[in-house]
């Protein structure tokens, strides 16, 4: 019993340091927030902190890692809903990622920025791969409720799953990239539906059946980028 306690505690205690580092994201920037600034923020020692996080760099992970769970828990909520066809939960699950990323756009757009950095380059790689586990599974269901549908088709969903998710991080990753260059704002439009093409093309749907991202959206994410 006495070990279930100290799990919790260490969870409470983990993620009383992970909300501050958001704060601290959200206030200063990742690149400007120190460990030490943490450390005075939590009123905690430095030993302390390392019995949580091994560095910088791993709260980083940690900090989107939490952030993803939501996404999946948004997911898995689309993918079960029995009233929804396969294409329908596919859109949705699209535009529940594009809203969450509107709505959080001052941190996200942090977070990226961080991400992008050269130092973090084994942090992107270990997140695209957490990525795809975890969201894989959840997609393939979609896309075969889609094939049996007659909305789809592919012969292979769990492969197709897998290239949808690499097609969506490169077009986070360009588009990332993008904003923070400050490029002209037709190239994002140009990302955006070239990757949509490229997914009708793949699932064998019907030529703009895969809605995407509005005028409006892109303008809100360029202008939330240009603020940071």
């Amino acid at each position: 019993m006495a070990r279930v306690v100290n799990d919790q505690l260490h969870e409470a205690k983990r993620s009383e340091i992970l909300d501050a580092a958001e704060r601290l994201v959200t206030t200063k920037g990742y690149e400007a927030m120190s460990i030490q600034d943490l450390l005075d923020a939590l009123r905690m020692s430095k030993g302390a902190f390392y019995h949580y996080f091994e560095s910088k760099p791993e709260l980083l992970l940690a900090l989107v890692e939490r952030r993803t769970a939501v996404v999946e828990e948004k997911l898995r909520a689309i993918v079960e809903a029995p009233a929804l066809s396969g294409r329908d939960k596919l859109l949705r699950h699209f535009a529940s990622v594009d809203d969450w990323k509107l709505a959080e756009g001052r941190v996200v757009t942090r977070i990226v920025r961080a991400c992008f950095a050269d130092e973090n380059a084994i942090v992107r790689q270990k997140l695209y791969a957490a990525g795809v586990a975890r969201f894989a599974p959840l997609l393939e269901r979609i896309l075969r409720q889609g094939v049996a549908e007659k909305d789809f088709d592919t012969p292979d969903p769990a492969e197709a799953a897998r290239m949808i998710l690499c097609l969506r991080y490169d077009l986070g990753r360009a588009v990332g990239e993008a904003l923070l260059a400050n490029a002209q704002d037709d190239a994002i439009d140009r990302m955006a539906i070239a990757t949509a093409d490229a997914i009708e093309r793949l699932l064998g749907a019907t030529p703009g059946s895969i809605s995407r991202p509005s005028r409006a959206a892109l303008a809100k994410w360029r202008a939330t980028a240009k603020r940071q």
